[in-house]
């Protein structure tokens, strides 16, 4: 399983609450004869936001996520259990408490919108991997750039020889 990671830094510990949050945009019209007419304006962006606790050099382990909090652009997160995905980190915070020497942080990442609109158009977020196969010969059969589409799937150590039915998340 992928380890909590943003824009290729790894990090020690993983979330112990993660939260997903999506909506979609309606609106209600009423109708000249009596009743209400709703229609789709969109979705709103995906937002991912959890706690967690750092541990050991906590200004050490709080600096690497500010470091990548104060960037600009966005980047590809992975939490363990959950598919890679663009977004841009929102928000940082952290609380320390009396005692032991813990940190509870707290985050929050909203999905780049150029990302989401191109994996919605496609429909197309994923493949299997088949006998054989390589994330290159992958890239090749789906006509995509490998190296987009192994920065999409951190959670391959070796884009040589993944796992045979592993899910390759496209980019």
């Amino acid at each position: 399983m992928a380890q909590f990671s943003y824009k290729g830094e790894e990090f020690p510990y993983s979330p112990k609450e993660i939260h997903l949050s999506a909506a979609k945009r309606l609106g209600q019209f009423p109708l000249a004869f009596g009743g209400t007419s709703i229609q789709q304006l969109g979705k709103e962006l995906l937002e991912i936001s959890g706690t967690g606790e750092l541990t050991g050099d906590l200004a050490g382990e709080f600096a690497r996520l500010y470091r990548l909090f104060s960037q600009s652009d966005s980047g590809i997160l992975q939490l363990p259990g959950f598919s890679p995905i663009h977004c841009y980190f929102t928000a940082l915070e952290g609380v320390g408490q009396p005692g032991p020497a813990v940190l509870e942080y707290r985050f929050t990442f909203v999905e780049d919108p150029a990302y989401a609109d191109i994996l919605g158009a496609s429909g197309a977020r994923s493949a299997q991997l088949l006998e054989g196969e390589t994330l290159y010969t992958l890239a090749r059969r789906l006509g995509v750039n490998a190296a987009e589409l192994i920065a999409a799937n951190p959670q391959i150590a070796d884009p040589m020889s993944p796992e045979r039915g592993s899910t390759v998340w496209l980019p």
